[in-house]
């Protein structure tokens, strides 16, 4: 008799691929047979994973067409199971998988699509938490100020794409044939940054400047460090992400973690 660890080992293998039922010797007899019930789990969750890859992806969807991507979701499925029981989680890797088949070499650009898709998918689904506001800094001596980190909102992504991926999918997804033959597939590198605001998610173009100290104040820079750069934008960008609602908290050094408006 196998064990338990055994049994739910095999029943994972079977949801995954249709070859490998062995386990259903181990499973009690009924009405339906054993490894027909096994097909009915399989089918019942790569049906529910399809479509959760169908929402978070939907220009990718119209690109491909429903068939190519159902068949694009069942390999990706078998060899990318979930690792988390929240559907929102599902997918990430996607955008990698769909780049490396060899089936989709004729659209360069699919990749970036599903990754500022996911993106989009990511922003709208991530941990409500309140902007930092600005007047929680008030109190901070200004001996700290160069010590200070700030932490993105968990809905904040940067994406440094090779192809306009904003442009292609919102034209696809508008339907819009003239709009996407209008779009210099090759014009060089599109620099996003994607979030949430308000009830919505949004993206915005940025200059190589401007994502570059986005990259660095979302990595951990120093506010010192971040100064040190002697560009005149600086103090600009940094209020935008106020004004915008991207920051979340700071820390101090090399004092003790402040909670800002975290608290």
């Amino acid at each position: 008799m196998p064990t338990l660890r055994e049994i739910q080992r095999g029943f994972r293998d079977s949801l995954l691929d249709s070859g490998r039922e062995a386990i259903a010797g181990a499973i009690a007899g009924d009405e339906i047979a054993a490894v027909d019930r096994l097909c009915i789990h399989r089918n019942t969750m790569r049906s529910v994973l399809t479509g959760s890859l169908r929402l978070s992806y939907p220009a990718v969807d119209r690109l491909v067409g429903g068939d190519f991507f159902d068949m694009a979701a069942a390999r990706f499925i078998r060899t990318h199971p979930p690792v988390s029981g929240c559907l929102d989680d599902y997918g990430e890797a996607f955008a990698a998988f769909l780049q490396a088949m060899p089936e989709t070499a004729g659209l360069p650009y699919l990749g970036d699509v599903a990754r500022y898709e996911w993106a989009l998918t990511r922003a709208a689904h991530a941990e409500d938490r309140a902007a930092l506001d600005l007047m929680a800094l008030g109190d901070i001596a200004p001996a700290l100020h160069d010590g200070l980190r700030f932490m993105p909102h968990p809905s904040v992504s940067l994406l440094d794409l090779d192809y306009p991926a904003d442009a292609i999918a919102d034209a696809v997804m508008a339907g819009a044939d003239d709009a996407m033959a209008g779009i210099a597939v090759s014009s060089g590198p599109v620099r996003l940054v994607v979030d949430r605001a308000g009830d919505g998610v949004r993206s915005e173009r940025l200059e190589a400047d401007a994502f570059r100290f986005l990259q660095a104040l979302f990595g951990g820079q120093t506010l010192g460090a971040l100064a040190a750069w002697g560009d005149s934008d600086v103090a600009r960008y940094l209020a935008e992400q106020f004004t915008k609602g991207r920051l979340a908290g700071f820390t101090t050094e090399p004092a003790a973690s402040l909670s800002g408006s975290l608290s």
